[in-house]
């Protein structure tokens, strides 16, 4: 199984120093700017040459956005229409790339948490910009898949847009389904923890946790935002019924997964704690478990202007923020 954060691509957290109205309109606005699709295209690709380096038969993913806009923007009506115009599909770009290398990957299952639209001032006037985010399962074409389950976790963050009464959710979720694949038989799960709030976070794994109850074996893959020494709470509720496999194959290892700078363009790795995870309960024995898109030899090339959809910027990027973690198993 391979996990990764393939990341959104933007700095939400930026939003939540906006102070009025028109800040926030102008941070939204440049993050329009920021979705540059040729850059995207490019990570995508890495994500897809990981997956076939390693042969991974299942494919957790998170933040495997879509963005979307309206213009001119409308969010400040009532009853207005939701953006429709597709900007960047980051999980059709994956898959896009997968069959580019001849690979046939099928959606499992895919949650999507997060369907936030906002209003952004551009120099072409209001856009409205929709983002939603989503947990998703890939399986190899001939994997079994059964009981699949698509949840967004009932306590989530709320922003409210300065300078109106409209809120909108950043919400976090899981998707699982049962796979079987080479004799052995599991519950494969993708999931994403609240990033900014230690008790959410708590919150949600909890709610994960009872929503996994069952003999079968579970293989618990995501971006949990806590881990060994770094906001463990989390991170310790799940390992007190899970194994972290990663810590059991290489106990001396850090195996850091976080973070790159926010715009990708940072020449040395910034990983700095591991808070992505491939945790494993049941009769399953991790026989390999190791980092990908970690190397600075995994950064990719984006040429600027490259089919008229970039603002110019040329340079070598990550594949994501995060690094990837691909492990093995065997059953027991």
């Amino acid at each position: 199984m391979l996990t990764q954060n393939v990341y959104l691509g933007l700095d939400y957290s930026r939003l939540l120093g906006a102070s009025s109205y028109r800040q926030l309109r102008r941070i939204v606005g440049q993050f329009l700017t920021e979705i540059e699709p040729a850059e995207y295209r490019a990570r995508a690709d890495a994500v897809a040459a990981a997956v076939a380096a390693t042969d991974a038969d299942v494919v957790a993913l998170q933040e495997a956005s879509l963005f979307r806009k309206q213009e001119p923007g409308d969010f400040a009506s009532t009853g207005g229409d939701r953006a429709s115009t597709e900007v960047v599909d980051l999980l059709a770009e994956v898959e896009r790339a997968l069959e580019a290398r001849g690979l046939r990957y099928d959606r499992a299952a895919v949650t999507a948490t997060s369907d936030a639209e906002l209003p952004a001032e551009t120099n072409d006037g209001s856009v409205d910009l929709r983002v939603t985010d989503r947990n998703a399962l890939l399986v190899r074409a001939g994997v079994d898949v059964n009981d699949v389950v698509t949840k967004s976790y009932d306590m989530d963050l709320s922003l409210t847009v300065p300078g109106t009464e409209q809120e909108v959710a950043l919400r976090r979720g899981y998707a699982r389904a049962d796979v079987a694949t080479d004799g052995a038989e599991f519950t494969a799960v993708s999931t994403h923890l609240e990033s900014v709030s230690s008790f959410l976070r708590v919150v949600q794994a909890r709610e994960l946790l009872d929503g996994l109850r069952g003999s079968n074996p579970v293989v618990l893959c995501g971006d949990l935002n806590s881990g060994p020494g770094y906001e463990p709470a989390a991170y310790d509720m799940l390992t007190d019924s899970f194994t972290d496999s990663y810590d059991r194959v290489n106990p001396q290892a850090k195996g850091n997964t976080c973070c790159q700078s926010p715009d990708l363009r940072n020449d040395r790795s910034q990983l700095s704690r591991r808070i992505d995870a491939v945790l494993r309960r049941g009769d399953l024995r991790a026989t390999d478990v190791s980092r990908v898109n970690h190397r600075r030899t995994d950064r990719v090339r984006v040429d600027g202007d490259s089919n008229g959809d970039s603002d110019g910027r040329s340079g070598s990027v990550w594949p994501s923020d995060h690094a990837g973690i691909v492990a093995t198993f065997e059953a027991t």
